[in-house]
């Protein structure tokens, strides 16, 4: 998987290795390449192993902004202002969620490990 990771953040970049990620080092001149960033081996090596989650917790994000389009419309009939800021809070939330959500599937294919945002009453 290492090979895999390290295809991903730095294509055709060649680099040495005893095998463990914290022993890359890139053979390259170019500007940003040295040592290998963890936090950006991590988070590759997240993406490329939780695919199908990732797909699915999007597509979930995607049908509740999709069932939540109406109550932004300017001729939706809310009660008061505060309404529409709060449909609007929660949307951004919802747009801002694939930034820290760090969804997996349990054993049936489930999403699991994401904390949604509650929609308004």
């Amino acid at each position: 998987m290492l090979a895999q990771v390290l295809e991903s953040i730095a294509p055709g970049i060649p680099y040495t290795s005893n095998g463990a990620p914290e022993s890359v080092v890139f053979q390259t001149e170019m500007v940003g390449y040295g040592s290998l960033d963890m936090s950006q081996y991590n988070n590759t090596l997240y993406r490329l192993t939780n695919v199908e989650a990732i797909k699915k917790f999007r597509e979930e994000r995607n049908t509740l902004l999709d069932q939540s389009d109406k109550y932004v419309t300017p001729d939706y009939p809310h009660r008061l202002e505060l309404d529409i800021h709060n449909w609007k809070d929660y949307r951004r939330a919802l747009r801002d969620l694939p930034r820290t959500a760090r969804p997996t599937l349990d054993a049936d294919g489930n999403l699991k490990d994401v904390e949604w945002p509650t929609p308004p009453q």
